[in-house]
């Protein structure tokens, strides 16, 4: 039987911070955090995300994260 095995999580905050004044699309920047706490809630990487967010220049554009995994088979 195979499954997963969690090896690593990322938060990634994404904003866009300005527009190309050669052809008008928005400038989206993305700041990954790496080797998060495989056990963080939904809600504490919410929160860790808007308060990161305040550092940055730019609106917020979303959150996310990131699942690295081990596929293994028994």
């Amino acid at each position: 039987m195979a499954m997963e095995e969690l090896l690593k999580k990322s938060l990634v905050l994404t904003f866009e911070e300005g527009v190309n004044p050669e052809d008008g699309k928005p400038i989206i920047k993305r700041y990954a955090y790496s080797n998060i706490d495989k056990d963080a809630t939904t809600e504490n990487l919410f929160n860790a995300a808007q308060a990161l967010s305040s550092l940055y220049h730019g609106v917020a554009y979303g959150f996310t994260t990131v699942d690295t995994n081990d596929l293994v088979n028994f």
